[in-house]
């Protein structure tokens, strides 16, 4: 009597005679997502998931112009390298070995299920009423099914391209379904982000050094950022020209606009050519004012107050809300530029002022006047009553 494979045969996928082909389900993850792991040896961390499109592609003309793919087509792009290969060659590890683990599950329930049947016939087919009763009875207890642990990651985004949805473990610079570089997306998502931290700051009245420290935080996380995102397209894009070469060593040389502007020369492109002299001073000084957040507690060293015309030596580096939003939209214009250029889209190197901070059109006076001055609510409060009531 020939072996029915009841549970093995709800993952039959094709098979003749004595072989078998079976497709079994990937583990998700409590999001719907599922493991990715690049073939790409050097795309470090190689592993990010992969989820659902969340509505339908772009038709604009400069999203279709920067997609490397058809979105939704058999493929898959690693966000960190570009690499392009089959499905199958992103399959992760664990999940290859969590398919063996279901097929041993589900053949050994078979058997069980297969000897219970056997000895259910051989009972049923017993005389009843004789001297001799024989019985036969299957020992043992039903196979645990196995369970995979499979977790979300930090950074989840949905390309603003092709709605597809995905996380990755660290920043990454194209979306795995239709190609395009998201470099820009990622780091709106900083910005936000920093943002975030600013409004929990302005909240907090009463309480100005807890406000200032984050403060500060958000202005470091914006230049960290930056300063990766910078390093990780110069080192894509030498990894590009010499394959088989040594990732060179940069250092902290995305910490300061020369340097970086020296790494990119190579390609006869300049990331900060865009700005206009009083938005790149200003970069500068808000680079250096991160250094002295971050190494020297905020108070200011000499090298700073060289460069600030209304701060002075030993005293504690000024903090306002509106110039950390200005900061971290300079940076994410920065990012933007650098972006297209990873397109490979005409990058335009003429000064033009970067994008403004935009405020929502229900921010209150209040409000506002005290995200571009550093004050705090009430004194912003009192600032209007008394322009409002005094003569003089």
């Amino acid at each position: 009597m020939g072996m029915k494979f009841r549970n093995l045969n709800r993952y039959k996928t094709g098979g003749f005679g004595s072989t078998t082909t079976l497709s079994m389900p990937i583990p998700k993850t409590p999001d719907g997502r599922v493991y990715r792991f690049s073939p790409n040896e050097a795309a470090h961390p190689r592993l990010f998931l992969l989820g659902d499109v969340k509505g339908e592609p772009s038709q604009k003309p400069e999203h279709t112009a920067r997609m490397k793919r058809t979105p939704g087509t058999p493929g898959t792009t690693c966000p960190y390298s570009g690499t392009v290969a089959d499905d199958n060659d992103f399959t992760h590890p664990d999940d290859i070995e969590a398919a063996k683990a279901m097929v041993l599950h589900e053949a050994q329930k078979d058997i069980q299920d297969a000897l219970g049947d056997i000895a259910s016939d051989f009972n049923r087919k017993q005389p009843s009423g004789g001297m001799v009763q024989m019985s036969m009875s299957v020992e043992g207890k039903a196979p645990r099914k196995p369970r995979f642990y499979r977790r979300d990651l930090m950074r989840e985004l949905v390309c603003d391209h092709c709605t597809r949805d995905y996380a990755v473990f660290a920043l990454s610079l194209y979306c795995p379904d239709c190609g395009a570089p998201n470099l820009a997306l990622h780091f709106a998502r900083e910005r936000d982000l920093a943002r975030a931290q600013i409004e929990i700051a302005e909240t907090l009245e009463g309480n100005d050094e807890l406000a200032y420290r984050l403060l500060g935080n958000a202005h470091e996380d914006i230049l960290t950022a930056f300063e990766a995102s910078l390093k990780m397209v110069f080192l894509h894009r030498t990894s590009l020209d010499t394959p088989d070469g040594e990732s060179p060593r940069v250092g902290n040389a995305f910490q300061n606009i020369e340097k970086a502007q020296k790494q990119f020369a190579a390609w006869d492109f300049d990331p900060f050519a865009f700005l206009d002299d009083d938005t790149l001073a200003n970069l500068h000084l808000d680079i250096q004012k991160r250094h002295v957040i971050g190494h020297n507690l905020g108070v200011i060293d000499e090298r700073y107050a060289q460069q600030a015309d209304d701060q002075r030596l030993g005293e504690t580096v000024a903090l306002y809300a509106g110039d950390v939003l200005r900061f971290a939209e300079t940076c994410y214009a920065v990012i933007v530029n650098v972006d297209a250029w990873l397109a490979g889209q005409i990058v335009p190197q003429t000064p033009e002022r970067a994008s403004p901070v935009t405020t929502s059109s229900e921010e209150t006076l209040d409000s506002r006047i005290a995200r571009d001055t550093g004050l705090s609510k009430l004194a912003a409060r009192i600032g209007i009553a008394l322009c409002e009531t005094s003569e003089t």
